[in-house]
């Protein structure tokens, strides 16, 4: 008998891109899907548009502000009949065929627990353009890029997502998955739909992560200076994509630069509060 596969998808306001986010799923060569929605209390169309389609939904009350969807998740996960569980976002969809790589993967080595996924990266607009690029250099690296792909029991051996966290609330739940088992790389992707990025946008939603991040960092005895690092050194290994791209790969760096002083100016203002 084929193992079932739990897709988690939180949504807040997600009526642009959660249709095309559910049909992708749908259309996957590996049929024994369940799909869960867990929606705060969205106010557009979102609800409206998924209950078309045979999936589970649940009901969340709506946030003061906006955080990181590890409430979400956790709660759809406590649903699930699946032993397997795939945490997306509404603004993605799936390659042809992920899931039956992850099912297959999964079940070929036991000792396997989760999977990460690459993120290709749909972009409309310059500073999309660059952020895709800075994510793009991230990929095979296993400190920046987080699993979303795991063994239920698994996810539940670590205790799910730390809902205490605002941030760096991946990384930290990829960390624990690698603390208790082996974790590989997918060779399919996720299409992330990224949009068209402002820079002044980008650079407040570092300042508010900065303000946050501490927590994180604590956790795990590491320093926004050593993230910098790791993400420096995937620069340099990537100096190819530099040369075919250079105003792109320059820009991204300038974005980087400017995000991290952000963060770290919100992760000053917090400490002196």
């Amino acid at each position: 008998m084929k193992v079932l596969v739990s897709l988690i998808i939180p949504t807040y306001n997600s009526e642009r891109h959660i249709i095309k986010c559910i049909t992708s799923i749908q259309n996957q060569t590996y049929k024994n899907i369940e799909i869960i929605v867990v929606d705060q209390s969205s106010t557009d169309k979102t609800l409206e548009k998924t209950k078309k389609f045979k999936i589970k939904h649940i009901k969340l009350s709506p946030p003061k502000f906006y955080t990181p969807p590890t409430v979400s998740r956790n709660a759809g996960a406590k649903i699930a009949k699946g032993s397997i569980l795939i945490h997306i976002d509404s603004d993605m969809r799936l390659s042809n065929g992920l899931v039956e790589e992850v099912v297959d993967r999964l079940e070929d080595n036991k000792k396997l627990g989760a999977l990460v996924i690459h993120e290709k990266d749909l972009t409309k607009g310059f500073w999309s353009q660059c952020k895709a690029f800075e994510r793009r250099c991230y990929w095979g690296n296993m400190n920046i890029e987080s699993a979303r792909a795991v063994r239920r029991s698994l996810f539940t051996e670590v205790g799910g997502y730390d809902e205490s966290l605002s941030s760096g609330e991946d990384f930290d739940i990829h960390s624990r998955y690698m603390q208790k088992s082996q974790v590989e790389f997918c060779r399919n992707v996720l299409y992330h739909d990224l949009g068209e990025l402002k820079f002044i946008t980008m650079i407040r939603k570092k300042y508010n992560y900065g303000k946050t991040a501490s927590k994180y960092f604590s956790k795990h005895g590491i320093s926004g200076l050593d993230l910098l690092r790791e993400q420096c050194i995937c620069f340099i290994r990537n100096y190819k994509m530099f040369i075919k791209n250079p105003i792109i790969g320059c820009s991204a760096v300038f974005l980087k630069i400017s995000e991290f002083s952000a963060g770290g100016l919100g992760a000053l203002i917090n400490k002196v509060k």
